[in-house]
């Protein structure tokens, strides 16, 4: 009991320092060509290497754990891309997200899928699992060009910016359908990812 009580009081001190330095690292970093997510993986790389007794990283052994945390990243990237954004809902403030999501999310999907069938020879639920994936811009990785803090004039922002984060906060909902379509196509044909019933 001792054993789990100290690695349990390890893994909540190193995620009170992770949440300490997501709070202090932007700044150090913002004139730097390093970016947060990279910091955080070489950080959590080297950790695990040390011998100071924590769980081995194993997604399948832990995978009720891993699946729980990175739900919590998802929902904290996407808060923090929502609060940052500072302008009225409507169908013209936010056009260009609605093109992004309606237009270019879509035909991106299409191509990844189109490319990943014709050039690999992926199987079509493969390909179509991939474009779900990569398709969607990643509210992490393009935290380094969002917008900034809420100010008190709207329509402040970039444009360019804007629709990058209100895309990268809106488009994962979109993505779903594309993976449970790509599931139910991977189950029906009994082919499985690897087109081999596998």
């Amino acid at each position: 009991m001792t054993g789990v009580m100290s690695t349990l009081d390890l893994m909540l001190a190193l995620g009170g320092a992770a949440a300490l330095l997501a709070a202090i690292l932007p700044d150090v970093l913002a004139r730097r060509p390093v970016s947060l997510p990279l910091v955080y993986l070489v950080a959590g790389v080297l950790l695990f290497a040390l011998p100071i007794g924590l769980p081995e990283p194993d997604p399948i052994t832990h995978r009720t754990a891993l699946e729980h945390i990175t739900e919590l990243c998802v929902v904290i990237s996407l808060m923090g891309a929502g609060l940052a954004i500072n302008r009225r809902t409507g169908p013209r403030g936010w056009s260009t997200t609605w093109r992004l999501l309606g237009l270019a999310m879509p035909i991106t999907v299409v191509m990844v899928a189109a490319a990943a069938v014709a050039l690999p020879g992926w199987p079509l639920a493969a390909a179509l699992l991939l474009g779900a994936v990569l398709a969607p811009t990643d509210p992490v990785l393009a935290s380094d060009v969002s917008v900034g803090e809420p100010v008190d004039a709207e329509n402040a922002d970039d444009e360019v910016r804007f629709a990058l984060t209100s895309e990268a906060g809106l488009n994962d909902g979109l993505a779903f359908p594309i993976v449970y379509a790509a599931i139910a196509v991977a189950v029906s044909t009994g082919a499985g990812w690897l087109g081999s019933g596998r």
